[in-house]
């Protein structure tokens, strides 16, 4: 879920509407909830109950760590994906310092000078950064994905019942050849 809101979100334009942008978050955001909760819960699982105060720690250790890292990252993204979309040739130098600054002041240097073209520019260039950090975003939740299926204490839970169920069936022959 989270994946598909990502990519639904990178189709959105300057134009998209706030239904679509609200329909894109909140896919994005449910599948958010209920793939951090399960993680969360399947990291933990298999804890011995002594360990508990310290897989806890560790937990909290990776959540304020991991927001800061990840909005740094993303920011950057988005920032740079911004910026390479800007053309501002022919721009006073302190006016395009400000539009390159930031998504507010390209639009209030827009509306202060009277261009529409330049308010387009900012809104596309914006769109731009913001597509580029949500397919970064969708490569980081697939690889999620993959790390989650290979290394989740389900899979070796899994072989285990298997080779359990082997050995139980092999016994059971045994035992009836035995009586027999």
């Amino acid at each position: 879920m989270v994946s598909a809101g990502l990519v639904l979100g990178t189709t959105m334009s300057a134009a998209s509407g706030t239904a679509f942008i609200a329909t894109w978050t909140a896919i994005t955001g449910v599948g958010f909830g209920l793939s951090l909760a399960t993680a969360a819960s399947a990291a933990l699982v298999d804890m011995p109950k002594e360990s508990a105060g310290v897989a806890s720690g560790v937990m909290q250790a990776v959540q304020k760590a991991g927001a800061p890292l990840s909005a740094a990252l993303l920011g950057s993204v988005l920032a740079s994906g911004y910026q390479s979309q800007l053309h501002l040739a022919g721009l006073p130098a302190a006016t395009a310092g400000a539009v390159r600054g930031s998504v507010f002041a390209g639009l209030a240097a827009a509306h202060k000078i009277g261009s529409p073209v330049l308010l387009d520019q900012v809104r596309s260039a914006f769109t731009h950064g913001i597509d580029a950090m949500l397919w970064v975003s969708v490569g980081i939740a697939v690889a999620g994905v993959v790390l989650a299926l290979l290394f989740l204490p389900w899979h070796a839970t899994a072989a285990t019942t298997a080779a359990s169920a082997e050995e139980v069936q092999e016994g059971g022959e045994s035992a009836h050849e035995h009586a027999a």
